[in-house]
Order: C-alpha cells, then sequence, then structure tokens
C-alpha cells in the first residue's frame, strides 16, 4: 500500500511545496490543495492538486479530502488547523455513519485526539504544560483586559510579550520593555483583532479569508508571556499517537525581523528541545507534524518553551541530523513498519532558508557562506518567487541523503 498525504495550505507560504518534495521522496502520492496561483498547482511533486477557495474555504477543504482520500493530512498553516477541528466537531455531532467515523479517525491520526484541539491553540495554555517531565515554560496568562494585563504586569514585572492566538511569522507578537508601552500595547493588540486590521490584510495582502471568517478573529484569546533573554530555536517532530518518531531541531542565527520567521538557521542535536516535545506528545497523545519553539536561556542555556505550532513548520522538510526525518517516520508508521536505522552522511549545519534569506538580502553573506536550500528540483517554485542564482555558485547544491535508498512511489498517476 502506498500512502497518500494530503497538503493542506491557505496562503502563499513556500512550506507545503518543500513538503511536496520530501512526502514524494520518501515515497508517498502526495496531492496538495491551496490557493489559485500557488506554485504547487504547477509542481512536479504532488500528484493532484486541488483549489482552496477563500470565499468558502471550509467547503473546499472538506471538497478536497473527499476527493483525496487520504491517510494523512499536513495542515501548513493555522486556518487549515481551525477548519480541521470544526469539521471533526461536524461529523462528531452527526449520525454516527462508516463515513462520519472514517473522517473522524483521518483527523485524529493527523492532529491527534479532540481533546488537545482548543487547548493546544491557545498560546496560554503552555503555563499547565509546565508542569510535565523536561518542560520548561515562562510566566503565561491569558488576558481578557487591560486591567488583567495591568495586574499580571504588577505581580510578574516587564519586559512582557503579548501574542495573539491565530497569528503567525510574528504578526500578533508584541514586546513591551516598560510600564508606559503597557495601554499603548494592549490597544495596538485589540486592533489587530478589529475589521481595521482585516482591511490592512485586504489591501495589502490581497487577503479576504478574513472577511469571511470574521468570528474566529474576533474570538481570539490575547496572552502575556514573560520576556526571556536568549538565542531562538525551534524543533519541527512528526508524532505518531503519543509517540516522537522523527525530528529537526535548528537554532535561529538571522530573522527577517523582530519575531518574524527564521532565514538562517543552525542544525543541531536539541536534545533539551526534543525531550520536551516528546513529553507533550506522550501527554497529549498528538499525531502529525508539530512545531515547538523554544529561548535558550542566555545564561542557563535551559530551553524556554514559548510557543506551540500544530501544523507543518518551514523546516519539516530537513533530513534527520541523528534519526529518521518527518516524512520518513510517518511512512513507517502509517505502514506500521520498524522506524529503519539511518546512516546519515554528515550534512551542512548552516542553513539559509529559501526564499526567506535570498527575499531578506540578495547580497547576504549567509548565502555564499551557508548551505542555500534552493529546490532545484521544481523550477516552477524558483520562478515563481523570481529567483536566478546560480547553482553552480554555491558551496552545497543539494541536501546529502541518508544511505538509505528512498522508497519507490511506483505508478501514482493523477
Amino acid at each position: 500500500m502506498i500512502p497518500r498525504v494530503l497538503l493542506a495550505h491557505s496562503m502563499f507560504w513556500p512550506n507545503v511545496a518543500r513538503l511536496a518534495i520530501a512526502f514524494r521522496g520518501v515515497g508517498f502520492a502526495v496531492d496538495a490543495v491551496a490557493p489559485k496561483g500557488h506554485p504547487i498547482h504547477r509542481m512536479q511533486s504532488p500528484n493532484r492538486t486541488f483549489e482552496y477557495r477563500a470565499t468558502s474555504a471550509y467547503k473546499s477543504l472538506k471538497d478536497s479530502i473527499a476527493a483525496s482520500g487520504p491517510d494523512l493530512i499536513v495542515p501548513c498553516d493555522d486556518r487549515i488547523v481551525a477548519h480541521l477541528h470544526d469539521i471533526y466537531a461536524e461529523v462528531a455531532s452527526a449520525c454516527d455513519s462508516l463515513d462520519d467515523r472514517g473522517i473522524r479517525s483521518l483527523i485524529e491520526s493527523s492532529l491527534g485526539p479532540p481533546g488537545s484541539y482548543d487547548l493546544i491553540r491557545r498560546r496560554s495554555f503552555l503555563t499547565s504544560l509546565g508542569q510535565l517531565p523536561h518542560v520548561h515554560v515562562p510566566q503565561t496568562a491569558a488576558i481578557d483586559s487591560l486591567r488583567d494585563l495591568l495586574d499580571w504586569v504588577h505581580q510578574h514585572g516587564l519586559p512582557a510579550v503579548l501574542k495573539l492566538d491565530g497569528s503567525s511569522g510574528g504578526s500578533g507578537v508584541l514586546l513591551i520593555r516598560n510600564r508606559s508601552e503597557v495601554v499603548p500595547g494592549f490597544l495596538r493588540m485589540m486592533l489587530r483583532k478589529s475589521w481595521l486590521r482585516r482591511m490592512k490584510w485586504l489591501l495589502y495582502d490581497g487577503d479576504v479569508e478574513p472577511f469571511f471568517t470574521a468570528s474566529s478573529f474576533s474570538a481570539a484569546q490575547v496572552s502575556v508571556q514573560s520576556y526571556v533573554e536568549g538565542s531562538l530555536a525551534n524543533c519541527a517532530v512528526a508524532c505518531w499517537r503519543g509517540n516522537v518518531v522523527g525530528w529537526a531541531s535548528v537554532e535561529v542565527l538571522q530573522c527577517g525581523r523582530t519575531f518574524g520567521v527564521a532565514s538562517v538557521v543552525r542544525r543541531v542535536r536539541g536534545e533539551p528541545m526534543i525531550a520536551a516535545a516528546r513529553s507533550i506528545a506522550r501527554h497529549l497523545e498528538l499525531s502529525g507534524v508539530f512545531g515547538f519553539d523554544f529561548v535558550l536561556e542566555e545564561n542557563s542555556r535551559q530551553a524556554k518553551l514559548i510557543e506551540i505550532n500544530p501544523r507543518a513548520t518551514q523546516i519539516n522538510h530537513f533530513p534527520g541530523y541523528d534519526g529518521p526525518d518527518l516524512p520518513g517516520a510517518l511512512f513507517s508508521a502509517i505502514r506500521n513498519e520498524p522506524l529503519e536505522n539511518f546512516s546519515v552522511r554528515p550534512s551542512p549545519d548552516e542553513v539559509a532558508l529559501f526564499p526567506q534569506e535570498w527575499k531578506r538580502d540578495p547580497s547576504s553573506e549567509w548565502l555564499a557562506r551557508a548551505f542555500h536550500d534552493v529546490p532545484y528540483e521544481e523550477p516552477e517554485l524558483l520562478r515563481y518567487f523570481g529567483y536566478r542564482g546560480s547553482e553552480r555558485s554555491l558551496p552545497h547544491s543539494h541536501w546529502t541523503k541518508s544511505e538509505r535508498k528512498p522508497r519507490p512511489a511506483g505508478d501514482l498517476g493523477q
């Protein structure tokens, strides 16, 4: 049996395209649903693609799942996660047909059990995880009013970070350094939930979906978290029924902007981060792919968990540092095969992410110094981002593969 994965994306980030290459490479049949105009519709890695329509987002995702019939769904952004939660709730309340049971089983295999859905989407939930082994969390709390924020600051002090649930790429994160910034910071965060913010998304980003799912934005929770001085790091993990089966860990060397996405990273073993991820996955019985963001505290180097992303992140396609990669591990899990022992050759540690670092600074020294992770096997993706770099000018042209040969995909068809 060749397992089929449906990669689901509502935006124009490159991670869904990179995942299509990675999942196809280990033997999956790959389907994808993404907005019209996304380069994945013109790439060779997916077997089939479906259109995600912002004006009928929920229906277009449901239709894509029905047409694909996947063994696994990988959400690539938070909106898709929210839609999958809603689909699960809808079929759970319907008549208990074979189709309904199949959808519930599929979503549980892709995300974990429903008891974790509301919890893991709320950043304030991190506090309760601090009781688990190997998990260290800064002071974090939900705030519903300015009075809540003022009381929290009085008790825990500054600096602190305000965060808006459902935001990504640093767009819903705000640093408060001193007391004079508390009230303006709170008001700015409330504005980000408003219709004015949605109008900005429409005018500058061409993003119409917030106008069709307004309630999810107005209901988003604001949380406050103690600011931790140190270096950013994160790990991506593949989980299967509560067990972490594949992982990739990095320390961040360069960001596009403050609180923005990383553009250059260093691959590391990341044992403290993986230990925390294992503890949380076991506690919540997670399945699918998840990203865990940390700050490595400046003095102690203790890994402080600051965020959980219940979706794919931009390093999910990385090869394993000292173990199985995420797509390969999920392939084995779905087929109920034992994980193989990987004999991994040395791979580049410093990685300039494509297209993030190139877009940040086309003349960046990192593009010559680090491995530039350019997907030359998919020229449509390069054309979409306007990339015209030369493969010959780079210190490395491709990831160094493991000794294991890729599993044949077979005649997957359309």
